[in-house]
């Protein structure tokens, strides 16, 4: 399994989250739900997935487009997601 693809990974690496420790535990605590279910930091994503998660009082909904090798710049993250919020 390829690191990037871990959901957990993915959130941090496209700036949904700060620290990936946040993102980690955002899993953890049922916040992010990976096709309507409730899963793990260890998740592997593939294209195509819609994840939702609790962002302050609105609930996000964004689709995986592709993976990045490392941490993104602001003005590439739309070249990896779809927001569908």
């Amino acid at each position: 399994m390829s690191d990037n693809k871990r959901i957990d990974k993915w959130l941090w690496c496209v700036r949904l989250y700060k620290t990936r420790t946040q993102a980690t535990e955002a899993c953890k605590g049922g916040k992010v739900k990976l096709n309507n279910e409730a899963v793990k930091a260890s998740k592997e994503l593939k294209a195509g997935d819609e994840i939702s998660f609790k962002f302050s009082i609105i609930t996000k909904t964004v689709r995986v487009l592709d993976f990045p090798a490392q941490r993104l710049a602001a003005k590439l993250v739309a070249q990896h997601l779809e927001d569908l919020t």
